[in-house]
């Protein structure tokens, strides 16, 4: 979601409580997680069908029948393939709240796929297959193989339940998951024909760059690391199971999937897995695997590299992506250029005019990650980008370029597309002449997985969009464009495999059920422009994308010659020139036609050879609703069950447990811990209950977020502290009871939150009391009892991308203010009794300097009356769940201890400068043992602080540290990432009696 050429990019992060297989959660723009959990304003409802159970709007009952049967669909031909079939529903969740084409599978707590309805409208997505059927192959194939397993694996979770140790197919390489489900989902019998990814366009053109690069080995894909294509997992595991299909036999890949459900999470056995099906261990197989890839490559691609390529010279890259292009009347052009390193931003280049081939590089304005560029002919300039809109949406609006800023056009409208009515452009003997928009503009808007023309008036907002053109349920609008007359639009539709470029009237009245139709494609037709020749696309003939130019004659005329693909254009400029982006080994390269004269020319098909229906006609599965699949069957809508409201209580009961038994210096506990969350995201718990048996008290913790604002904690603990006796055979005379609880909620704060800064208010409370027993008496001394309330104001610009080392830029501000004045304190004679506030301030700031980050940090602590004092020290601090620990009074030092009186004081202040480079990716992972490292980066630092007491407004001296961390990008067991930070702080004003020098081993970066 997280730049957005695609979905089903890399899979989301498999954190043990977390895991989720997404389709492209790397390729979010960034932030978009925030906006992912469902909306719980409008009702909610649950129904079943034979296999499923689905949640969804109430509105939304259409949507959710077309997702149930495209599942449903997909059952047999899954769980055939795979040989197995989960023993109760899989729940599936419908979102409309994205207006990105994505998905995810988990097995943890349960068996969950989620369902985001807007289809693709661009990048290796856009293929002949229905949405809702390509998607839910792929996630239905994640799901079953996730949730399949035999002999220990299968025993231990009939104890346990779905404890993520004893799901073994968790513990896979990404590209063996995603590999398997790209391999489910794509049409194996007429492979390249235009359904699902293998041996489609695009895999196919990334194939040929990586062929010219040299193939990934096996132990740098199984690490998945920085190294380009983004979806490389996908790519690779998908061409590796069609080597073992056609070397192997049909039979082998299911033997391979049943070897590895019986492995055990922590001893994953890839290396092995294949021997039974093939007869060799999987570093050898793979060798085989890339060599016979080379072959096929080569073979395929023959043919097209024996014309030489045009696409003009190279202007930029290779580079992380140029996602968006757009022609200028004055002949430079715009791009959308994202460099994996800073935000994305707007650049225009234009020759420099001095002949030498060099160009001339002037940056705009920054934008947010999916942003798409629009040139109308008189040289304006529409931006559509992806924001957060009312917290929990992340929608497309409009926005117009004016000089080097962004004005809004529209707000919360899901427009994805947009044109401005009005703006013609004419030529007569050399002369150029333009006319301004009118200011209205004519629009793609998603509404719930369909697409709609409207046409809208933004200084108007009162009045809502006037309905252009609403094609058939099925069909979906793709792309538009205007023509040079400032009234002619164009727009391409597609339904399934049939591909259509229509004509619109916009002077005329609306809606427009029949637009003229101009061609018919039996392939992907996507990024229009108008030149001043005609109507410019990208499309897929022979396999490969290119421009190809509907002129005005009825000829189809194509432009470029790729050896990759093409993947975007700007449209011809008045001067003849095309600027294009192309696939290129690591990444995109932006070139430059001077001319760009037609390489082929044919007649414009306007009826197809099969009987493509014609504009506005019915038939097909589309990607919101329909009756008809590619597969073939009917599937009434009665297949789905009758409605009730959704309820959180039916999913979110527990499903797992775990033995917990701790023991210290004679306190023994026993217990077990469990966890769960709700189907759509609006509640998730951990949970421990323990007796300790000595001293017969119950212990425990819970911590509960709710719709992911809220945090709740619990958490009670018995710690020795005086006991007889030898080691392991201790006894008890005194113990601590400790109690700690806290609540805090963050709320965004409405129209003030984007993806690129978000605003939080907050309030809270703690308890934090400790109880001194002694054991032979029974008494008990309350040594601490304190309780708070908090306020709390956040404010987050912080922002980061592929290569870049963490956050490399923005700010983190944050302000609370805790008060023990709420609560009457209980003082007695070993508890302290607070009654005063504590205001609390953290700054932190971040500076992308190249590859290196420039991290700053300010906290400053003031206290009145009575308050618990701050301890400076140590390398670490607590948090929580949600937001940060309150009450918590632990301030990292590095170079010190953490428990000096020194450094202890109602009021405390402490500056941290850090730079962080990294120094080299690794991206290597083994298979025996299961351990890899990606990242290895390099920290040095200074800090200084001080504590001192209340009533002054400054410390009497200062405390120094400096030192240096080297952070790891660990990986084990292919799944799990741990962020791992090896440091040796130095005291420059060491304490008497305490070391200078202190190393620590922790984890995530310092702050």
């Amino acid at each position: 979601m997280t730049g957005l050429p695609s979905m089903f990019g890399r899979a989301a992060a498999r954190a043990l409580l977390a895991l989720c297989l997404a389709l492209p959660a790397a390729l979010l723009p960034a932030g978009a997680a925030r906006a992912q959990s469902a909306d719980p304003g409008p009702p909610w409802d649950t129904a079943e069908s034979a296999h499923f159970r689905i949640h969804y709007r109430a509105s939304q009952r259409p949507q959710a029948e077309a997702v149930v049967r495209a599942a449903e669909r997909a059952w047999p031909r899954v769980t055939q393939a795979l040989a197995w079939e989960p023993k109760s529903r899989i729940d599936i969740a419908v979102y409309s709240e994205l207006d990105i084409s994505n998905g995810f599978s988990t097995p943890l707590p349960f068996n969950l796929i989620g369902v985001f309805l807007t289809p693709p409208d661009e990048g290796q997505l856009l293929d002949n297959s229905a949405w809702l059927d390509l998607l839910l192959v792929h996630e239905l194939t994640h799901a079953v193989h996730l949730d399949k397993r035999r002999g220990a694996p299968r025993v231990l979770q009939n104890i346990f339940g779905r404890i993520a140790w004893f799901v073994p197919n968790v513990f896979s390489p990404g590209w063996f998951l995603e590999g398997l489900a790209v391999w489910e989902e794509s049409d194996r019998d007429q492979a390249g024909r235009g359904r699902g990814r293998l041996k489609g366009p695009t895999f196919e053109a990334w194939l040929r760059a990586e062929r010219k690069r040299g193939f990934l080995k096996l132990a740098e894909l199984n690490a998945d690391g920085r190294a380009l294509p983004l979806a490389k997992q996908y790519l690779y595991g998908a061409y590796f199971f069609e080597f073992i299909h056609r070397r192997y036999g049909p039979t082998k890949t299911q033997e391979m999937v049943e070897q590895h459900s019986g492995d055990i999470g922590f001893a994953p056995r890839l290396h092995s897995m294949p021997w039974g099906a093939t007869g060799k261990m999987m570093d050898v197989l793979w060798d085989e695997f890339l060599a016979d890839l080379n072959e096929q490559v080569a073979a395929r691609a023959a043919p097209i590299e024996r014309v030489p390529e045009a696409t003009g010279r190279r202007w930029l890259g290779p580079i992380f992506e140029v996602p968006s292009l757009a022609s200028l009347p004055d002949g430079a052009v715009l791009a959308v250029v994202d460099d994996g390193l800073g935000a994305p931003r707007i650049e225009r280049l234009r020759r420099d005019g001095a002949g030498a081939g060099g160009i001339v590089r002037e940056r705009v304005t920054t934008v947010l990650g999916g942003a798409r560029l629009e040139a109308a002919a008189d040289g304006s300039v529409l931006v559509m980008q992806p924001d957060l809109c009312r917290t929990r949406y992340l929608g497309y609006d409009v926005y117009r370029l004016q000089g080097s800023s962004l004005r809004q056009l529209t707000h919360c409208a899901h427009l994805r597309r947009a044109v401005q009515l009005g703006a013609t452009l004419s030529s007569s003997g050399g002369v150029v002449a333009t006319t301004r928009p009118t200011g209205e503009l004519v629009a793609i808007q998603l509404d719930a997985g369909r697409t709609r023309l409207v046409r809208l008036n933004p200084d108007a907002r009162s009045q809502p969009p006037a309905v252009l053109y609403a094609p058939p349920e099925g069909t979906d609008i793709i792309d538009i464009a205007l023509a040079p007359d400032g009234r002619t639009l164009h727009a391409v539709t597609r339904r399934e495999g049939d591909w259509q470029v229509i004509e619109f009237d916009t002077a005329a009245a609306t809606p427009q059920p029949q637009p003229r139709l101009r061609l018919v494609h039996d392939a992907p037709i996507a990024n229009l422009r108008h030149g001043p020749a005609g109507l410019e696309m990208v499309a897929v003939e022979g396999g490969v994308p290119n421009v190809w130019r509907l002129a005005r004659n009825g000829a189809w005329q194509r432009l470029t010659h790729s050896h990759t693909a093409v993947v975007a254009q700007g449209g011809g400029a008045p001067d003849g020139s095309l600027a294009v982006v192309v696939i290129a080994a690591q990444g995109y390269e932006l070139r430059f036609m001077e001319t760009a004269p037609p390489l082929q020319e044919r007649v414009a098909a306007t009826r197809a050879a099969s009987g493509a229906a014609a504009p506005g006609a019915a038939g097909g599965t589309g990607s919101a609703a329909g009756a008809v699949s590619a597969a073939g069957t009917t599937a009434a809508a009665a297949d789905l069950g009758p409605a009730r409201p959704y309820a959180a209580w039916r999913t979110m009961y527990p499903r797992s447990w775990f033995p917990a038994i701790t023991s210290d210096r004679g306190l023994t506990a026993y217990g077990a811990s469990t966890s769960g969350a709700d189907a759509v995201g609006w509640h998730a718990y951990t949970a421990t209950l323990q007796y300790e048996t000595s001293q017969k008290e119950w212990l425990g913790g819970v911590e509960y977020v709710f719709r992911g604002h809220t945090g709740l904690a619990l958490d009670r603990k018995l710690v020795a502290r005086a006991w007889t006796g030898d080691s392991g055979d201790e006894t008890t005379t005194q113990y601590d009871r400790e109690l700690q609880a806290q609540w805090l909620s963050l709320f965004p704060v409405p129209g003030l939150n984007s993806l690129a800064h978000r605003v939080s208010l907050g309030i809270g409370a703690a308890l934090d009391r400790i109880e001194r027993v002694a054991v032979a008496g029974g008494t008990a001394d309350r040594r601490q009892d304190e309780r708070i309330a908090a306020l709390v104001a956040d404010y987050d610009s912080r922002g980061a991308n592929w290569y870049s080392d963490g956050a490399n830029r923005g700010l983190k501000l944050t302000l609370r203010g805790e008060s023990y004045k709420p609560f009457e304190g209980r003082g007695n004679d070993t508890a302290p009794d607070y009654d005063g506030l504590v205001v609390r301030a953290d700054a932190r700031a971040y500076f992308g300097i190249g590859r290196g980050v420039l991290a700053l940090r300010l906290t400053e602590a003031r206290a009145r009356q009575r308050t618990r004092p701050f301890q400076l020290g140590g390398a670490t601090e607590t948090g929580r769940a949600i937001g940060f620990a309150l009450n918590n009074r632990e301030i990292a030092l590095r170079g010190y201890r953490g428990d000096e009186p020194e450094l202890r004081g109602q009021q405390a202040r402490l500056a941290s400068v850090e730079w962080r480079m990294p120094l080299v990716d690794i991206d290597r992972h083994g298979m025996v043992p299961a351990l890899g490292i990606n990242r290895l980066a390099a920290t040095v630092f200074y800090d200084i602080g001080a504590a001192w007491a209340a009533g002054r407004n400054n410390p009497d001296d200062y405390r120094r540290g400096v030192g240096l961390e080297l952070r790891g990008e660990a990986k084990l067991l292919y799944a799990l990432a741990i962020d791992l930070r090896l440091g040796v702080g130095h005291a420059l004003d060491p304490i008497p009696g305490r070391g200078r020098t202190r190393g620590y081993l922790t984890v995530g970066q310092a702050f």
